[in-house]
């Protein structure tokens, strides 16, 4: 079960202006080298994309969504089940607004002219799901113009059938860098007014899975283990740089950009940390690609177990018991395949 924030769309009043985890305001040069893609040309962004990925094999991606409108009721078994019902329910009841795509070669360096192509999607505030606060920070910090959105958005599934033509998925040569979580996604999840919302704390999960639903069209799965076995096929290669932090200067990631408005972390941007990846040592670079494990589940987007040396370990499941969530009233309006309530 879901429970829905009050209000049509659904709000939660405590997630407002940090409620999304998208791309910071980029510098003139990164603008100059960013395309914004749209329903008119969709079809030759895709076509080029296609093209640079054959010699540009590292990818990241950020991304703007509508904030948090529900969370899951329990109870749970675990905190990872919890974390993961988040997830699902809020990936499938909302559409994301825009997602940003930068390519980089092995080499840390452009492709000549465009480098980030920023996918803009239909969205339409009489029938979309969002946050009033979070979709209000996106139109004044961010310039989300909503009407565009409206009259010449990408509609997902076109995105998902032309994403799947370019390559950049189901193929082992494509390496996805990500910033997983800046918690663990096994372990109770942070509290307290000044807590970053789930979709900035798990800024690299909640990516995937918006891009996962995009590809299938299709709800998240049911279980994380399926997701994560869906991650797999669709991602193969992924580094998540969570893990490698500790190999760079404490605020690479983790730090605030003073000159964004919104003070969001540099791990929710792609331009950061495809910047943080090359600055880790080549040798130790080429080691961090390896096809997920289907036992560690969100390992891979959390954190590993070491040996004692500070090196990766074998990775092996945890366990939790999460208490059952008992958060905001339920109001369904706008999705009546929710159930909304306590118990």
């Amino acid at each position: 079960q879901v429970c829905l924030a009050p209000g049509s769309p659904g709000v939660l009043a405590e997630e407002s202006a940090m409620s999304h985890a998208g791309p910071q305001a980029p510098s003139k040069r990164q603008e100059r080298r960013t395309q914004d893609v749209w329903a008119s040309n969709l079809v030759d962004a895709m076509n080029k994309i296609a093209e640079v990925s054959e010699s540009h094999q590292y990818v990241a991606m950020d991304m703007l969504f509508p904030g948090t409108v529900a969370r899951p009721m329990g109870p749970f078994c675990s905190y990872m089940e919890y974390n993961y019902q988040t997830l699902k329910c809020n990936v499938d009841l909302t559409r994301v607004l825009q997602i940003g795509l930068t390519l980089l070669d092995s080499e840390g360096r452009r492709p000549k002219g465009i480098s980030t192509w920023r996918f803009n999607f239909a969205f339409d505030t009489s029938e979309d799901r969002f946050s009033y606060e979070a979709l209000d920070a996106l139109r004044r910090d961010c310039g989300v113009d909503l009407a565009k959105h409206h009259s010449q958005g990408i509609q997902p599934h076109e995105f998902g059938e032309q994403l799947m033509t370019t390559g950049l998925v189901l193929n082992e040569n494509i390496r996805w860098i990500t910033f997983g979580c800046s918690s663990n996604f096994s372990e109770r999840p942070p509290e307290g007014a000044q807590v970053r919302p789930p979709w900035v704390t798990f800024c690299g999960v909640y990516n995937f899975g918006y891009l996962l639903q995009l590809l299938t069209s299709q709800s998240l799965p049911d279980k994380a283990g399926d997701f994560h076995e869906s991650l797999n096929l669709f991602f193969p290669s992924r580094c998540n740089m969570a893990w490698h932090a500790h190999q760079l200067h404490p605020h690479t990631l983790t730090g605030k950009d003073p000159s964004d408005p919104q003070h969001r972390p540099l791990f929710c941007s792609a331009h950061h940390v495809l910047e943080a990846f090359f600055r880790l040592p080549e040798s130790f670079r080429t080691s961090l690609f390896v096809e997920g494990d289907p036992d560690a589940l969100f390992f891979d987007l959390a954190e590993p177990q070491t040996d004692g040396q500070g090196q990766n370990g074998k990775r092996r499941k945890r366990s939790a018991t999460a208490p059952a969530a008992t958060h905001v009233s339920s109001d369904a309006t706008r999705c009546p395949a929710a159930k909304t309530g306590g118990g």
